[in-house]
């Protein structure tokens, strides 16, 4: 009888250097990993006749998304001397078929992330698009699919009642939210004239799709403090399970806020009837305060749900690596990190960062959800923050002591860096080449990590880590030009915005599959 596998294992690893020999060791090797994972996938999971019952979180169609992200990515993925990449495009429409499947759309069930039906739908769209027509070949019959989506996201509440029990529509796997992300990807792409006109409905829906996703939260926020009491209490609360309030950034609100900031200023803030950003700041805050008060874990829910585990999760759907992406993406937001920036965040970070980094060698394995690549995404997103935010981060840290009267602003950072980050999620990613089903090639492994339930998917498995790695070959490069830049010019902070590479490499980085980066890319 095989031994029980611990919830994690003891990290032993070594940060990795950041230094140009190491960075360039490091990318060749994950060049290598993503090449041989695109191997194992396409060996693991051919393509279907038919659509599955996943979405993009366990399905096929998730497989094809990372395939559309790779292609986007792959001039970071060789150098011009090496052999060519595969066809990535070319492998993504094998597993997009062009009809299907026929299920009927529900409230609650809208988020193409967790839902087959809308999974198909969106993949076509951007399918389409990437195929370079313009979205000529859009269906009708797709477009259609997504305004009904819209329409009944707009007419549900802020509860769904499903099998005798409420739960929340708000959240990205199932919920408003991701079908909110996936409508502010497909806006970014270019279209012909005809298929603009025919989406336009869609894209006009935004600002109402935003209202309702946050007159959910207040409305959370007041049942819950009727039923627990104020003094717990979030300005923005999103029921999960009924009478339990996620916090994740699959199922909670560490996702639906992160997705919220993915929008235009104008649709949170416009001026006269929306002034959503400080709702969402000191909803950001309180989050915060709360995983500092757990030493750096973040709850699965408010108010904890009992478990059998003897430590709290710590991966991206519930735990600490989700109020770490939530705070990459709001530090890298001008208009709330200038202006509601607090000592908080950069304590949560610390501390969460320092959980993850003792705690997320997930016998799960090495995928997104609940995997070390998930875990070391938010960290790759974080060396950005720190690395290329300077400016602005001082800006807040100012408008933060006009604010509050006070002569200098608490440095609660320490020594964190966009080294210190960079580091830690290089090494993880190196360390995930151990996980099933990549590592039963190799047959080496230092960890009894366990084969996912859908090795090869993109939340679950295999090409969620590739992804995860192709992410971080174009991070590197990103650095290496940084530095490149900085011998030339002799100076610490060049103008980057100013360099076309950089510029180049800032677009093929697509940030964490159903959250972003830094907004909306087009590919989810």
């Amino acid at each position: 009888m095989p031994t029980q596998r611990p919830q994690y294992y003891r990290n032993t690893l070594r940060p990795i250097r950041i230094d140009k020999a190491t960075l360039l060791k490091t990318l060749k090797d994950l060049r290598i990993a993503v090449r041989h994972g695109t191997e194992l996938i396409q060996t693991g999971s051919s393509p279907p006749d038919h659509w599955d019952s996943g979405g993009i979180f366990n399905g096929t169609p998730g497989i094809a998304l990372a395939f559309l992200r790779l292609e986007q990515q792959a001039p970071s993925l060789t150098e011009k001397a090496e052999s060519s990449l595969p066809d990535f495009h070319q492998l993504a429409i094998q597993r997009i078929l062009p009809k299907g499947p026929q299920l009927p759309l529900q409230p609650g069930q809208l988020s193409p992330i967790g839902s087959s039906s809308l999974a198909a739908v969106v993949l076509r769209i951007l399918a389409s698009i990437t195929s370079g027509d313009a979205g000529s070949g859009v269906s009708e019959e797709d477009i259609s699919s997504l305004h009904m989506a819209v329409e009944l996201a707009l007419e549900h509440g802020h509860v769904i009642h499903r099998r005798g029990h409420n739960i929340g529509g708000d959240e990205v796997l199932y919920g408003r939210a991701g079908l909110l992300w996936a409508i502010l990807n497909i806006r970014t792409q270019v279209f012909d004239a005809e298929t603009r006109e025919a989406l336009l409905p869609v894209f006009e829906a935004i600002p109402r799709l935003v209202d309702v996703i946050i007159e959910a939260g207040r409305q959370g926020a007041r049942d819950f403090a009727k039923r627990y009491g104020e003094q717990n209490a979030l300005p923005l609360m999103w029921m999960w399970l009924e009478g339990y309030y996620g916090l994740g950034a699959v199922h909670g609100m560490t996702g639906i806020l992160t997705v919220l900031l993915a929008c235009r200023v104008e649709e949170l803030d416009d001026g006269v009837s929306r002034n959503y950003l400080p709702w969402i700041a000191s909803t950001t805050t309180g989050i915060c305060r709360v995983c500092i008060a757990n030493n750096g874990h973040l709850p699965t829910s408010i108010p904890p749900r009992s478990s059998s585990r003897s430590s709290p999760l710590v991966q991206i759907c519930h735990g600490s690596p989700g109020i770490l992406l939530l705070l990459a993406r709001a530090r890298r937001d001008p208009h709330l990190t200038t202006h509601f920036w607090q000592p908080e965040w950069d304590e949560a970070i610390r501390l969460a960062t320092e959980r993850v980094w003792e705690e997320g060698l997930l016998s799960k394995g090495g995928s997104l959800c609940h995997g070390i690549a998930g875990n070391a995404w938010p960290l790759l997103l974080l060396h950005d923050c720190f690395e290329y935010n300077g400016q602005q981060m001082d800006e807040a840290k100012r408008n933060y002591r006009v604010r509050t009267h006070a002569t200098s602003s608490p440095n609660t950072v320490g020594d964190l860096s966009g080294d210190y980050f960079l580091s830690r999620a290089l090494a993880f990613l190196l360390h995930a080449r151990e996980t099933l089903p990549y590592s039963r090639a190799s047959g080496t492994s230092s960890y009894d990590y366990r084969m996912p339930d859908n090795p090869f998917s993109l939340f679950e498995g295999l090409a969620g880590t590739v992804c995860a790695w192709a992410e971080a070959c174009v991070a590197i490069q990103a650095r290496l030009r940084k530095m490149e830049l900085e011998d030339w010019h002799k100076m610490s902070d060049p103008a980057l915005a100013d360099d076309e590479i950089f510029e180049q490499l800032a677009f093929q980085q697509l940030g964490f599959p159903g959250l972003g980066r830094n907004g909306p890319s087009g590919l989810l």
